[in-house]
């Protein structure tokens, strides 16, 4: 198939809900997944250190 070649109608329509449906509400987190391969104390080193003062809780001052 080239691109000046038309897409055969739904075909797209049908890619999409057939990627959506392999989705799963169910999923861990990624923080979750992160845990699971590295353990919880590097997981929460790692997500600290990746996260930007903006990720942080705690003081507001500049």
């Amino acid at each position: 198939m080239s691109i000046a070649e038309p897409h055969r109608e739904g075909r797209g329509d049908t890619l999409l809900l057939v990627h959506c449906a392999l989705v799963s509400d169910e999923r861990p987190s990624a923080y979750a997944r992160l845990v699971e391969k590295v353990g919880g104390e590097l997981a929460r080193l790692l997500v600290f250190a990746l996260s930007g003062p903006h990720g942080r809780r705690g003081s507001s001052s500049p």
